[in-house]
C-alpha cells in the first residue's frame, strides 16, 4: 500500500501520486454531525433470504442520486460499486483516463450535488474524504467485496458489541491499547508463537506441535506474527476455530476494526489485538486515559490506514524482539485490563 504522509482537506494523501491520473480509488465520505442517518441496515448476516442490506432514507437517496450523476459532469469516470451506510459512504471509483481535474474536485461535486438535491445550505458530509488507491493485482476484487460486505459487518458488530471495543491493558508498568475480547488474557493456556533462525528443524517441528496442541485444547496463541511461518500458524488457527492475540507495531486508528477472517474471529470472541507502537516502548507509568485521548488525536481513519489488517510498516529488528518479549509476558499472565 502506498505510504500516506501528506494532507489535503485535512486528510492524509498519498505523496507522489497524481490525483489527476487514470486510477481506481476506494473513497469513504463521513456524515456530518447532526445530520440524520443516510440509511438503515437490515437483514440477517449469512441468511440468503434475509441478506444484510441497506434501506436508504430520503437523505441517503439524495446521496445516491449525487453519486450516480457524477458521470454526467465527468464522463471519463465510473462508479464500480457503492454502499451508503447510516453514517458514511463507500465508493469504488474508476477514473478511466487522465484529465486536468483533481479527484478532490469530483468528490466536492458529489457533496455539493447532494446538498443541492436536499435544498440545504450546509454540507451533509464532514470536510475532506479518505481514499485508498488500487495498486496491486487482485486488490479490486477485495475492494469490491469489502464495500459489499459492509452491511453484514455492521449487523455483526451490533449483535456482538462486547467483542468490538477498545480498552487498555497493563502489566503494572506499561499500558497498551487493545481491541477485541479481553477475556483471552485470562485463558489458562496461552502460548507465545516465535520462529527463530536459531531453531533446528527438529526444534521447529516440536514448536509447531506445541502450538497445534494449544489450539486443539482451546488455548490461545500470542505473537506479532512477523515471520512467514508465524503467519501460517496464526492463519491456520483462525481457519480452524482457534483464538489469537495479535500484536501490531501500529497505533490503532480512531475507527479501527479488523478485516477479513480476523473480523469474523473478532465477532466470535477469538481475537484480541494489542497495539505496541515502536515509539511507546518506554511508555512507563502512564495515565491510560490520557494516552487514549492522545491516540485519538493522532489517528485519521481506520479504513484508510489498515483496511488490509496488519500489513504494517516493517518494524526494526529491535522492536520485533521487543514485541516478542511482550508476547511472552502476555503468555505468562502478567497483563490485565485497565478498569
Amino acid at each position: 500500500m502506498p505510504s500516506l504522509s501528506t494532507r489535503q482537506n485535512g486528510r492524509i494523501r498519498c505523496p507522489g501520486h497524481d490525483y489527476r491520473s487514470r486510477c481506481i480509488y476506494h473513497i469513504v465520505l463521513n456524515k456530518a454531525p447532526g445530520i440524520p442517518d443516510f440509511s438503515t441496515v437490515i437483514g440477517i448476516p449469512g441468511d440468503r433470504d434475509w441478506r444484510s442490506r441497506t434501506e436508504l432514507t430520503p437523505i441517503g437517496k439524495a446521496v445516491g442520486t449525487a453519486i450516480s450523476g457524477l458521470k454526467t459532469e465527468f464522463p471519463f469516470t465510473s462508479v464500480l460499486r457503492r454502499c451508503i451506510m447510516p453514517d458514511h459512504v463507500h465508493i469504488a471509483f474508476y477514473v478511466r483516463q487522465a484529465s486536468d481535474t483533481h479527484l478532490g474536485i469530483m468528490i466536492k461535486t458529489i457533496k455539493n450535488n447532494a446538498r443541492i438535491n436536499l435544498d440545504m445550505q450546509d454540507s451533509i458530509f464532514e470536510e475532506g474524504y479518505y481514499d485508498k488507491i488500487l495498486t496491486k493485482q487482485g486488490q479490486l476484487d477485495r475492494m469490491l467485496a469489502y464495500i459489499s460486505d459492509n452491511p453484514r459487518r455492521h449487523l455483526i458488530r451490533a449483535q456482538n458489541p462486547g467483542y468490538f471495543h477498545r480498552f487498555w491493558i497493563t502489566d503494572g508498568n506499561i499500558h497498551y491499547e487493545a481491541y477485541g475480547n479481553w477475556d483471552l488474557l485470562d485463558e489458562e493456556l496461552i502460548e507465545a508463537v516465535k520462529v527463530s533462525r536459531s531453531y533446528t528443524p527438529e526444534q521447529l517441528i516440536e514448536k509447531k506441535r506445541l502450538w497445534l496442541s494449544t489450539i486443539r485444547n482451546d488455548g490461545v496463541l500470542v505473537s506479532p506474527y512477523i515471520h512467514p511461518d508465524e503467519k501460517k500458524v496464526r492463519d491456520w488457527s483462525i481457519d480452524n476455530g482457534g483464538a489469537v492475540i495479535q500484536l501490531t507495531n501500529q497505533a490503532l486508528p480512531a475507527k479501527y476494526k479488523p478485516s477479513g477472517a480476523l473480523f469474523d474471529a473478532c465477532a466470535e470472541g477469538r481475537l484480541l489485538v494489542v497495539s505496541v507502537p515502536e515509539q511507546t516502548d518506554a511508555m512507563l507509568q502512564t495515565d491510560p486515559f490520557k494516552l487514549q485521548t492522545d491516540s485519538f488525536k493522532l489517528q485519521t481513519d481506520s479504513f484508510k490506514l489498515q483496511t488490509d489488517s496488519f500489513k504494517h510498516d516493517k518494524p526494526s529488528r529491535a522492536h520485533c524482539l521487543y514485541m516478542n518479549s511482550v508476547a511472552e509476558r502476555i503468555a505468562e499472565g502478567y497483563f490485565t485490563v485497565v478498569k
